[in-house]
């Protein structure tokens, strides 16, 4: 027994011998555990960037349409990302937990783990971006009236309609990503033309909207009676703008500016049939009053103008006259702008003209002075020499004696 208690005692102590020395940190196995550790610490530092810059691409990616372009691969890129993060988190505080094994049985350590995590993320993430730019540039027409339809709002105008495109783009899409491209690129035609059916109709729905109704409006009144060529011009014009807009629906300017011109043309039929209705209803003592307020109203005119009183000629001529008179004001006045503008561009080059050769001038003047007194410096320069030989001499006449 005594035997037995000695020799646990001498294996304990060996242990303890042998434990540390190894722990010993000044020792050369020392310096591959600390190798071995500084190596893991910089692994580990690379997989925490890593696993950053997969998350800052997965917000991204999902900011960007991934998850509507490639729905299944980005939740499978997610749920890698999460992977490598549970398994990062493992070894995030203590570095020596990353060679540890992921369990009991495994022979993959944490570290491998999330490392073949984030692989998958990669993976997926990338063929994600694949689908994306492969169904941009092979439905790139479906994607430009999509991209049109939101710009002109249209599904405010009709939801429905634009849901129901949206799910048809999205099962090409589907079939890009299934790589059934050909498949995607037969069936385009037939969702482009539908989209732009939608463009068409949108665009008409917000700028003839208004003439329409009021068009409408008039038509359920008496106007056909009193003012059909008025009415016929509205209709005509409400013709002529919506085969515009099917023709070239994204010209907004022009679209615009036949928009107003149909709707001033709506409100001119109403006008003209109010002044027929009331021009019906006027006794015929009336008459010569409802003649002399239109003179009234053109003499007015004239003497804004400036022009002669003509209402000893018809009314038709009156306005003629006073058409002939503003024509010719404009072009005097035009006349008269040019000429300002040719006397000032005049007057430009003048004063242009003048300040050039005032600094001519200087410089000339400035180049003279300096010739004159480098003249004088010289001139001056003889005199001075004679007059210190002259010193000279005398001094010398003065020694000899």
């Amino acid at each position: 027994m005594k035997r037995e208690l000695r020799l646990a005692s001498l294996l304990t102590a060996t242990t303890l011998v042998l434990s540390g020395c190894a722990s010993n940190p000044d020792s050369v196995s020392s310096l591959a555990s600390d190798a071995e550790q500084s190596s893991t610490i910089s692994q580990v530092s690379i997989l925490k960037k890593t696993i950053d810059d997969a998350d800052k691409a997965l917000k991204k990616g999902k900011q960007e349409e991934l998850s509507w372009f490639a729905e299944k691969d980005i939740d499978e890129a997610s749920e890698a990302l999460n992977t490598a993060k549970q398994y990062y988190a493992k070894f995030e505080i203590d570095p020596a937990e990353a060679n540890s094994k992921t369990g009991f049985f495994s022979s993959q350590t944490n570290i491998e783990a999330a490392e073949e995590a984030i692989l998958e993320f990669k993976t997926y993430f990338s063929h994600a971006e694949k689908v994306k730019a492969t169904s941009l540039s092979v439905l790139a027409e479906a994607f430009d009236y999509r991209e049109q339809l939101v710009k002109i709002d249209a599904k405010q105008y009709f939801p429905n309609t634009v849901e129901e495109l949206d799910k048809s783009l999205k099962q090409l899409v589907d079939q890009i990503a299934g790589d059934k491209i050909d498949n995607a690129i037969s069936e385009q035609p037939n969702l482009v033309k539908s989209q732009r059916l939608l463009e068409v109709k949108t665009v008409s729905t917000i700028y003839l909207t208004d003439a329409k109704n009021e068009f409408d409006r008039l038509r359920k009144t008496d106007i056909a009676q009193f003012a059909p060529n008025a009415l016929s011009q509205v209709s005509a014009a409400l013709n002529s703008t919506t085969a515009f807009i099917s023709t070239d629906p994204r010209n907004i300017a022009a679209i615009e500016k036949k928009a107003d011109e149909t709707m001033f043309l709506v409100k001119r039929a109403e006008q003209i049939t109010l002044a027929v209705k009331k021009l019906k209803a006027l006794p015929e003592k009336d008459y010569e009053n409802y003649i002399v307020t239109h003179e009234k109203i053109l003499l007015n005119i004239s003497e804004a103008l400036g022009a002669e009183d003509r209402r000893d000629i018809a009314l038709e001529e009156q306005g003629a006259l006073i058409v002939n008179f503003i024509e010719s004001s404009m072009r005097a006045s035009k006349l008269a702008s040019q000429e300002k503008k040719e006397l000032t561009d005049a007057l430009d080059n003048q004063t242009a003209y003048s300040e050039l050769l005032e600094a001519k001038i200087r410089e000339l003047t400035e180049t003279n002075i300096q010739k004159l007194t480098k003249s004088s410096s010289i001139d001056e320069a003889p005199a001075e020499t004679s007059e210190k030989t002259t010193d000279a001499n005398d001094i010398s006449a003065t020694t000899e004696e």
